[in-house]
């Protein structure tokens, strides 16, 4: 059994079926060049903001150049996170924070290279003196051979110290790096 239901056509459908068909224009049109977009335009979208300014964070040898970037909020995607140091609407304030994060990316290397040296020269002096101790534990086990195992064993644990703070020594010195040298303009 089946049923016949008259369904209503909706208001689309039926201005559709009303319309006159269009014709195509029979008068060739003339080709029309492609309007330049912008490659961060986003069609349908009213821009308020236009140009922003990304500043990413410096690395050792960067320029101003190598971290000032000019996009568009719709291309700022294009920025790892972690990397953005700031995003600014005006390129002289951009200019600004980038200069002062390289001045400031340049303090914290050399205070971390000066401290790398006091690290590497207290950890020679203690080394040397170790190395003293050690001479002197020999010295006194020569003269007093009664307490040569004991010397010796002190004097064993000395050395595996010094193993120790030379292997320091050897990572802080591999650490360390020559720090670019600042254009005084």
């Amino acid at each position: 059994m089946q049923f016949n239901v008259k369904r209503e056509s909706s208001p689309m459908e039926t201005m559709q079926q009303q319309a006159p068909a269009m014709e195509a224009p029979t008068m060739e049109m003339p080709a029309m060049e492609e309007p330049v977009v912008n490659a961060y335009e986003h069609p349908g979208c009213d821009d308020q903001i236009g140009d922003v300014h990304v500043v990413l964070k410096p690395g050792p040898e960067s320029k101003i150049e190598d971290i000032l970037h000019k996009t568009h909020a719709f291309g700022v995607h294009q920025f790892d996170p972690q990397t953005v140091h700031g995003v600014y609407g005006d390129e002289g304030e951009a200019n600004l924070v980038g200069e002062g994060a390289i001045r400031e990316l340049h303090k914290h290397l050399t205070k971390m290279e000066k401290k790398k040296d006091t690290v590497i020269e207290r950890i020679g002096k203690r080394i040397h003196l170790l190395q003293k101790e050690i001479n002197n534990h020999m010295k006194s086990a020569n003269e007093r051979p009664e307490e040569a195992d004991a010397h010796h064993v002190l004097a064993q644990r000395k050395m595996d110290s010094i193993r120790e703070l030379r292997g320091k020594h050897k990572v802080v010195k591999e650490s360390k790096r020559t720090l670019p040298v600042k254009n005084k303009e």
